[in-house]
């Protein structure tokens, strides 16, 4: 019998020292994991899924095996990619509908919650190369419509997104009679077979010399802006460069010429950019028909590119990069990295892009935004110091936010909710004198209450926390000692009491937690010893009595 109160009173012992140890603050990685952790399932139960999956990936590079963390990133990735294929169904709907503007947004959606999404990567790649093929121009007339425009070139009134995609229309509904529109060549159809069917309305093109205009490359111009000064439309670089026979577009240099040839047939030099009507302007006489647009039976447009794809998409990703079009930059190198994995220009240039987009983040106080930036950024280049830098920045100013917010909880004594809130300032953190001495001061105010209300193992734990923090504090010494001091006597005496009331097991439960904090406490064992055996006694005299 005296082995099994030992044993419980060594097991009670261990359960405190562990507690004692689990209540301490963890330090170092851990800390900072567990900070990350918190933060992304608080931003899961916000629905915020996204910037959560950042959260324990960036727990992930500090604690690998943690199995919350790795059930969390499985968890969201696949929530993540449903969204994903929802918003692209919507966006093949759009499309579909010839509301390229609407289509485009659904499918950066797409890509923004699964950065690898190929087919919405396609629609992207699709929409951007239809702006490299020949076309012929066609002004609206009266009674017209997209749709009668599909009918009389392409001989089929359900390809009229051809013609929507490639003029750019957010509403394809919206044409006047008057407008200039582009109608491009598709497969079946030939830049011939296009001007012989508008033979009515402008004449055959005489086969005289080509007509172009000569340019020479001023510091800080591309062939994309060159094709932004003369058509309107950046898209259109690869004219440029086949018409120059020039492989690489990124290869041109300052003082080079090069020969910029007229897109229509007409005796100007530069093609009218697409037209954009304006919110008072009178809707199409015709509108588009209401039935579904078959695409899927249409044979895809065949690409016969003249110059090298890849080239294409660094060379417009690189031009938006200039313009600080960072999110459809970022676009046009996920496309090149799609095809060239190792492009050592794509991939300096979308980190830096990445990086950049969090840095506009960070001055707009989104820094669940930027840190998501800056991870895409870390998958590109794990040797990124700005992605590194940038995410010390937003760990010091949330952790400021955090504190401000905890020295607030502190003030109007809601110690609890300021330790946890404390403890996430250190945690991003752990060289902010100003959290630490809040958490300090949390703790032993914490501590000084338990302490008065005679909660002495409590008030033992919240000066054990605080003295982690400040190792020199000697007050949060001695009330340590004096806590459980305190708390053996009490317990003791307590048990004294129930002993002379013969009240045996209020008096072993009380000794029974002297010795498992001190067994060694005067002499507790004996008394322990005493009232177990009176105890069994009376247990089985009442047994006997009952039968």
């Amino acid at each position: 019998m005296k082995r099994k109160h030992v044993c419980v009173g060594l097991g009670l012992f261990l359960a405190i020292i562990l507690g004692c140890q689990a209540s301490q603050a963890p330090r170092g990685k851990d800390k900072q994991a567990n900070a990350y952790i918190q933060q992304a399932q608080a931003y899961e139960s916000q629905g915020n899924l996204v910037e959560a999956l950042a959260q324990y990936k960036l727990a992930q590079t500090l604690a690998p095996n943690e199995p919350v963390v790795t059930e969390g990133i499985i968890r969201l990735e696949q929530q993540l990619n449903e969204l994903a294929e929802a918003h692209y169904q919507a966006g093949l709907n759009f499309r579909d509908k010839g509301k390229w503007r609407l289509a485009k947004k659904e499918f950066l959606k797409t890509l923004r919650y699964r950065p690898d999404h190929e087919k919405a990567a396609a629609m992207l790649q699709q929409r951007q190369t239809e702006g490299t093929r020949a076309f012929i121009t066609h002004e609206i007339a009266p009674g017209e419509s997209i749709s009668k425009l599909a009918l009389k070139y392409y001989g089929d009134y359900k390809k009229y997104h051809h013609i929507v995609n490639f003029n750019n229309m957010s509403n394809a509904t919206r044409v006047r009679v008057g407008q200039r529109v582009m109608v491009p060549v598709i497969e079946g159809v030939t830049i011939d077979d296009l001007i012989r069917i508008s033979a009515g309305v402008s004449a055959q093109p005489s086969p005289e010399k080509e007509a172009y205009t000569v340019h020479q490359i001023q510091p800080g111009e591309s062939l994309a802006k060159v094709a932004q000064i003369y058509y309107g439309d950046y898209h259109l670089f690869p004219i440029i460069a086949k018409y120059n026979d020039i492989s690489d577009p990124a290869s041109i240099k300052v003082g080079q010429t090069v020969k910029v040839p007229r897109l229509e047939k007409d005796p100007e030099p530069v093609a009218a950019p697409p037209y954009r009507p304006e919110a008072n302007e009178p809707q199409a006489v015709a509108a588009i028909p209401d039935a579904p647009v078959e695409t899927a039976e249409e044979p895809q447009a065949k690409e016969s590119e003249p110059v090298d794809q890849v080239a294409e998409y660094r060379e417009t990703g690189i031009f938006l990069f200039n313009e600080k079009n960072y999110d459809e930059a970022i676009v046009e190198f996920q496309k090149v990295l799609g095809a060239a994995p190792e492009d050592a220009d794509a991939i300096e240039y979308i980190t830096r892009a990445y990086v950049e987009t969090a840095r506009a983040h960070i001055e707009a106080n989104r820094l669940d935004e930027a840190k998501t930036a800056l991870i895409k950024a870390l998958d590109y280049n794990d040797d990124c110091t700005d992605c590194q830098a940038l995410l010390a920045r937003c760990r010091t100013i949330e952790a400021e936010a955090l504190t401000e917010k905890g020295e607030v909880l502190f003030r109007n004594n809601q110690f609890d909710e300021a330790i946890s809130t404390l403890e996430r300032a250190v945690a991003l953190n752990p060289d902010d004198a100003t959290a630490s001495g809040l958490l300090f001061q949390t703790y032993f105010q914490k501590a000084l209450i338990l302490y008065n209300k005679q909660d002495f193992l409590a008030a033992k734990t919240s000066f054990e926390n605080a003295a982690a923090i400040q190792s020199d504090c000697s007050e949060c010494k001695q009330y340590i000692e004096k806590s459980m001091a305190e708390y053996k006597e009490r317990h003791y005496n307590e048990g004294i009491v129930f002993f002379g009331q013969e009240e045996l097991k209020k008096a072993i439960s009380s000794w029974e937690k002297v010795s498992a904090v001190d067994p060694d406490y005067k002499d507790v064992q004996q008394n322990l010893k005493k009232a177990t055996l009176l105890n069994d006694r009376l247990e089985r005299i009442k047994k006997s009595t009952t039968q």
